[in-house]
């Protein structure tokens, strides 16, 4: 291979993964088998406590056979974040959104988004909880999680909710409900890496639709 067409072939491979890596993608996990973990995503979770149970089932209420990803496990320890990330796809860049149900939880009841994730320990989160009517962006650096923009937000139990993240560079923009809440910006991860959902303690989170919209 001469050295033009190594240059064509290179440059056509860069092109293609850029493709990939900035295609938009939906799942409404209505092809995932229902009593199943999802097999896009990889299970994981920050901190203590029992392991995350990300199973797939049908959405609660009569009448429905709509299928949802639900965090079942009610563990009670409050440093136990459960994570359900896409095993394909990293976006720097990125619009994310997700419908979300929050179900039941005593120590909390949050639901979030989560981008730029390197590994369990290392990631953004824009969350909701109902518990606490309120939203807010944290990083988590070594497993230690802070906060560093909050705003009381309306967030009801057994009602489904928007929540929608825009990041580029260094500026996040987060709505719940199609109501613009939080605008802030951190530079504490400046790298593409995985999306995806997360949740706390012993929330229990209905989750559906959720949308990636790379850049």
């Amino acid at each position: 291979m001469n050295s033009r067409v190594a240059l064509m072939f290179t440059t056509i491979c860069v092109m293609f993964l850029a493709a990939v890596t900035a295609a938009s993608l939906k799942n409404d996990f209505k092809t995932d088998p229902v009593g199943v973990s999802p097999a896009a995503f990889l299970v994981a979770r920050t901190g203590a406590g029992q392991e995350a149970q990300w199973i797939v089932r049908q959405e609660k209420g009569a009448g429905t056979t709509n299928h949802v990803l639900v965090q079942e496990s009610t563990d009670k320890t409050d440093n136990r974040f459960p994570l359900a990330v896409l095993k394909d796809g990293e976006y720097k860049d990125v619009t994310l959104s997700v419908r979300a149900r929050p179900l039941a939880g005593q120590v909390d009841q949050g639901f979030g988004l989560v981008w730029r994730y390197r590994d369990a320990n290392n990631y953004y989160i824009a969350r909701c909880n109902a518990l606490e009517d309120n939203c807010t962006i944290y990083h988590v650096v070594n497993g230690r999680r802070v906060s560093f923009r909050n705003q009381k937000v309306k967030v009801a139990t057994n009602r489904w909710h928007t929540l929608k993240v825009e990041a580029v560079g260094d500026h996040f923009i987060v709505w719940c409900d199609d109501k613009a809440v939080l605008d802030a910006r951190d530079g504490t991860f400046k790298d593409a890496g995985k999306v995806g959902l997360w949740t706390k303690a012993d929330s229990v989170i209905e989750f559906d639709d959720l949308s990636v919209e790379g850049r």
